[in-house]
């Protein structure tokens, strides 16, 4: 198998809004995949965050299967970035555009440096660098 792009879903009180949060983060929007209640936000070539209002999200769910209620978390999607200025910068640019640092920036045991950033909706994205390991 080989997967050739990954769409997490993120459901949205409000997806102009959740829109202009992820275009202050550096992504950009893909009008192919976007309309008044959904925005494509491309993340790279293969990775693409789905914005969905809540009425729409609900349209890919099954039988008995709910979105997570408000509070508690749908999932944290982890973004590996190429330099500890990448970081500093999303971070500033995140909470600039209204999210929460849920976790500091800062240095680990493992050598990496990040932190983790809650948006508008509670989704929270945990982004980091990573030193290459020294032989």
């Amino acid at each position: 198998m080989a997967v050739q792009m990954v769409f997490p879903n993120y459901a949205v009180q409000d997806a102009a809004r959740a829109t202009a949060f992820y275009e202050a983060l550096g992504f950009t929007v893909n009008p192919q995949f976007s309309d008044e209640t959904t925005s494509c936000m491309v993340v790279s070539d293969q990775v693409s965050i789905m914005l969905l209002e809540h009425d729409r999200f609900d349209e890919f769910l099954v039988g008995s299967q709910r979105r997570a209620p408000e509070g508690m978390l749908e999932n944290l999607l982890a973004l590996l970035l190429g330099s500890r200025e990448e970081v500093d910068a999303l971070a500033s640019a995140g909470t600039a555009a209204g999210g929460t640092l849920s976790k500091p920036v800062e240095a680990n045991e493992w050598g990496m440096y990040g932190g983790q950033l809650t948006d508008l909706d509670g989704h929270i994205l945990d982004f980091f660098f990573m030193e290459a390991p020294q032989d």
